[in-house]
């Protein structure tokens, strides 16, 4: 039977040479009559993967909202990653944790099905670079293959992390954010991005993902991971104790202790643990691949935290904690909380700003790094708390720099005068609402006229007009220099009263006749 079988399909008979009605219904196992008239084209398949982050929470947001913020991401690594080829796609493989289809394909066949990248559910969008060329050679091995291969990774690894580093990528990012109608427009505020690029992978003729499903440790290349991708020296095909149902089983045996998370993560983690020598959290991610990057996390000494303000709540307790999240973040919006603080922290001699002097405000101190520094809601509290011995009112109006309407005493002069027209040096000096309660208090070893003409009050500018007691003689006398009714100044702590009757009904076994001082 399977003899009759064999003659069947090898007999003349069966060798077409012309195109069939129909299509077959068995392969043909008899090579073509003649070879191509043209070289088959082998297409070389290069998937760069890489994550991106922002200090925004997007993935609270509308499945709509994030949805734009997602393709707003991918626009702008579309534009720094693929800046002169038509051929190369970004694509999402991973939004808020959740895997996705590839939202845009390529034309070409080989790229029909996406490659589904380990999502670390850390970073906030996951992607791959897919770009594509014609081979030289079948194998895609020739030196002008491994040198174009070479160039594609190295253009795009060298754009993403130069772009991320220089602040560009959030610039475009912002644009693109901008632009879309489904996301506010505030987003952009004070926004930084941070993010990795995964080791490429290459497939030869598309036939696949390039993914085997079995894990082998890759010492060849020292990429300190776990590969799938079927090219696992000889040896290891040998025997199965090289090899691992999954990445967490290979790296388990192969890469233990702080190996382990690079071998998990080989663009890094995307979480965030403290680096002691720079007082700050850092990214896990390598060091040069984006500005918050700090390297690969030690699992046996690095706690990872979800974002920096965490990281810096349980490691960097003594920072101050707005300050370790922006300088975290790498963040050139944080100009402090504008709150007040003990000014000699800042070079002042009364309570300063928490914000930056560079700004040009001149209340500035500084902005506050650490957590010791206590702050307060007004210059006031902090007057009271930290200058207990200065006035209050003259310490908030010299730390906002206000003008200070009250009165000082110029004792070396025998004077009293006005802050705002003439400020004090000394800040524990006394102050007054009136020029009268500073001459009195203040200056009180000259009478008040005396007090007052030094002060440069005009002879007819002194007293109120008004009447008081004088007890010493027991009338009423007006409140200002001259002939009679004028009895001199009155003092601080005499009553005035608006007429000569109502000061005289005051004085008992006068009356309104006899009352009023009328002459010596």
């Amino acid at each position: 039977l399977v003899s009759s079988h064999l003659t069947h399909f090898f007999s003349a008979s069966t060798i077409q040479t012309s195109p069939t009605s129909a299509p077959s219904d068995a392969p043909s196992v008899s090579p073509s009559s003649m070879p191509s008239s043209q070289p088959s084209i082998v297409i070389q398949t290069i998937r760069t993967p890489g994550s991106i982050s922002s200090n925004k929470d997007f993935c609270s947001l509308t499945d709509a909202e994030k949805a734009a913020f997602a393709s707003a991401a991918m626009a702008t690594v579309e534009q720094f990653a693929c800046p002169d080829s038509e051929t190369c796609v970004a694509s999402i493989t991973s939004a808020c944790g959740q895997s996705q289809v590839a939202r845009r394909q390529l034309s070409s066949s080989s790229t029909s099905s996406s490659r589904k990248l380990q999502a670390s559910n850390n970073w906030q969008v996951e992607y791959v670079v897919v770009e594509q060329f014609t081979c030289e050679r079948a194998t895609c091995s020739s030196p002008a293959d491994v040198a174009k291969v070479n160039a594609i990774v190295e253009t795009i690894t060298t754009n993403m992390n130069g772009s991320m580093s220089s602040g560009q990528f959030k610039e475009v990012f912002a644009v693109k954010i901008i632009e879309s109608a489904a996301l506010n427009s505030n987003l952009v505020e004070c926004l930084m991005v941070w993010g990795t690029v995964g080791a490429a992978e290459t497939d030869v003729g598309g036939s696949g993902t390039g993914q085997t499903g079995v894990f082998y440790p890759d010492w060849e290349n020292n990429t300190g991971t776990c590969l799938q991708d079927g090219k696992e020296p000889a040896y290891m095909k040998l025997s199965t104790s090289w090899l691992s149902d999954s990445l967490e089983e290979c790296c388990s045996q192969f890469y233990p202790g702080w190996n382990f998370n690079k071998c998990m993560n080989p663009a890094g983690s995307g979480l965030w643990y403290v680096s002691h020598e720079n007082g700050k959290c850092v990214t896990d991610c390598d060091a040069g691949n984006g500005g918050t990057c700090g390297g690969f996390a030690n699992l046996l000494s690095n706690d990872l935290y979800s974002n920096p303000r965490s990281c810096c709540e349980a490691e960097l307790f003594y920072r101050y904690i707005e300050f370790c999240e922006a300088d975290s973040l790498l963040s050139e919006c944080y100009q402090g909380t504008g709150l007040f603080y003990r000014g000699d922290n800042g070079g002042k001699e009364v309570c300063a700003r928490d914000c930056d002097p560079a700004s040009g405000d001149t209340t500035c101190g500084g902005i506050v790094e650490d957590a010791y520094i206590v702050l307060y809601e007004t210059a006031e509290e902090c007057c009271t708390a930290e200058y207990n011995w200065i006035d209050v009112n003259l310490c908030a109006a010299r730390t906002i720099e206000a003008s200070f309407g009250k009165y000082w005493p110029d004792k070396d002069n025998a004077k009293c005068l006005k802050d705002s027209e003439m400020p004090s040096g000394q800040l524990d000096v006394e102050v007054y609402d009136s020029l009268d309660e500073c001459c009195a208090s203040g200056i009180f070893w000259l009478s008040k006229g005396e007090c007052f003409a030094a002060s440069g009050v005009a002879q007819e500018e002194l007293g109120t007009n008004k009447f008081y007691v004088d007890w010493i003689n027991e009338h009423c006398v007006k409140d200002c220099e001259g002939p009679a009714p004028c009895g001199g100044l009155a003092q601080a702590w005499d009553p005035l009263y608006d007429s000569s009757a109502a000061c005289c009904a005051k004085v008992p076994g006068r009356t309104a006749n006899d009352c009023l001082y009328t002459s010596p």
